[in-house]
């Protein structure tokens, strides 16, 4: 099958190549009736969607990012799963799509041929981090979509994790430890440390294996039993959305989940230049645009203060923990924060009533989590 002529001078265009694969789906990309046709040169998955009686509009993505690229069945349609750091679609194809279909799916490399790459020779202070987020995200035996999304969301695609993860499959836990040890200075350890904490909990729970393999890591990176469990408390907290549902007679309350976005929007609103990306990522979080809406309200109509007094208000302690956990996690997550947004902390600090000591201290964790060092693939030899 060939794309409309159109489309197909646009892909050269961009592309400066023939399609390798095209597929054509009976609907947009919101799953609703439209027209969608899907090519790709092999390393970029471009989408020409419109809806019914609609215009074409192109978007792309990049196939070593998928974290789901899957083919299935709904009734007389094959389907097509494709999930992004962005984005998320199914997409529904008529019965004679199959062979193009299987082909494209081909394409995304699964955690299966991870035994199938070449291990690195040597590793750097990047693959030791990389290596330490597969094995841990493979001790269970499975890789969730929430900790391969976590993966691209830090590691900007696959294409690390999965070669640190032969080395790891080769070498084993324990010489990665060592190697841990040998390349990663102490502030480093305990970036890595707090990141793996937050990659086990990306899928809500944390197994026996994963504790056992954080605890490893703890003795290696020289944290105190009690640091490692403030450490551990804070992002938690942050993590544990679902102390924000308040159950009533009348069902769900969502009010907690709306204070939270708002907390979060009182920092995203101040780096105009990440808002896009930062809005996604909370989007994917929260899984509810009405949510954000509602947060978006409260930040215009009450202001820092109003906003204060409310969390204060209508918030119990552990939900109170969360929303700051979750700010101050947006806060820190390029670097240190901004003026503004230095300000803005400060405002929720005094008018939470956060002992100052509690509140540098979850600081320092978030800090730590938002050191982007140990993601770059340029990362040096290790520096003690």
């Amino acid at each position: 099958m060939a794309l409309p002529a159109q489309l197909h001078n646009e892909f050269v265009a961009e592309f400066k190549r023939e399609p390798h694969v095209v597929l054509r789906a009976v609907c947009d990309l919101t799953g609703d009736d439209g027209l969608t046709w899907l090519a790709t040169d092999g390393t970029v998955l471009a989408y020409f969607s419109k809806p019914a009686g609609g215009e074409f509009m192109r978007c792309d993505y990049r196939i070593a990012e998928a974290t789901a690229l899957e083919a299935g069945a709904a009734g007389e349609h094959l389907v097509l799963r494709a999930r992004f750091p962005e984005a998320e679609f199914a997409l529904r194809l008529l019965p004679g799509e199959e062979p193009a279909l299987h082909k494209l799916v081909a394409l995304a490399p699964g955690m299966d041929s991870v035994d199938l790459l070449r291990a690195p020779a040597a590793l750097t202070p990047h693959l030791v981090c990389a290596g330490a987020a597969y094995a841990l995200a493979q001790s269970d035996g499975e890789f969730a979509k929430e900790e391969l999304d976590w993966v691209v969301a830090h590691y900007g695609n696959q294409n690390s994790f999965r070669r640190a993860g032969a080395w790891v499959n080769q070498h084993g836990f324990a010489q990665l430890l060592a190697e841990a040890g040998r390349l990663l200075n102490a502030f480093e350890r305990e970036c890595a440390l707090l990141n793996l904490i937050e990659l086990g909990f990306s899928d809500n729970k944390l197994s026996k294996h994963e504790i056992t393999m954080l605890d490893e890591w703890r003795r290696v990176a020289g944290l105190s039993e009690e640091h490692y469990q403030r450490c551990y408390d804070t992002i938690l907290a942050a993590a544990s959305l679902g102390v924000l549902v308040n159950e009533t007679p009348a069902g769900p309350d969502w009010t907690p989940i709306n204070l939270l976005c708002a907390g979060v929007l009182g920092v995203i609103q101040h780096h105009p230049d990440t808002a896009e990306r930062r809005l996604k990522a909370l989007e994917r979080r929260i899984q509810s645009t009405d949510a954000i809406n509602s947060g978006q309200t409260y930040v215009e109509q009450l202001g820092v203060d109003g906003l204060v007094t409310v969390l204060n208000g209508m918030l119990q302690p552990a939900q109170r923990r969360c929303v700051l956990a979750n700010v101050l996690h947006e806060a820190y997550r390029d670097g240190e924060p901004s003026p503004e947004v230095a300000a803005y902390l400060q405002a929720l600090h005094d008018g939470m009533g956060v002992a100052p000591a509690d509140f540098e201290a979850d600081a320092q964790v978030f800090r730590r989590l938002g050191y982007a060092a140990l993601f770059r693939e340029e990362s040096g030899p290790g520096r003690k």
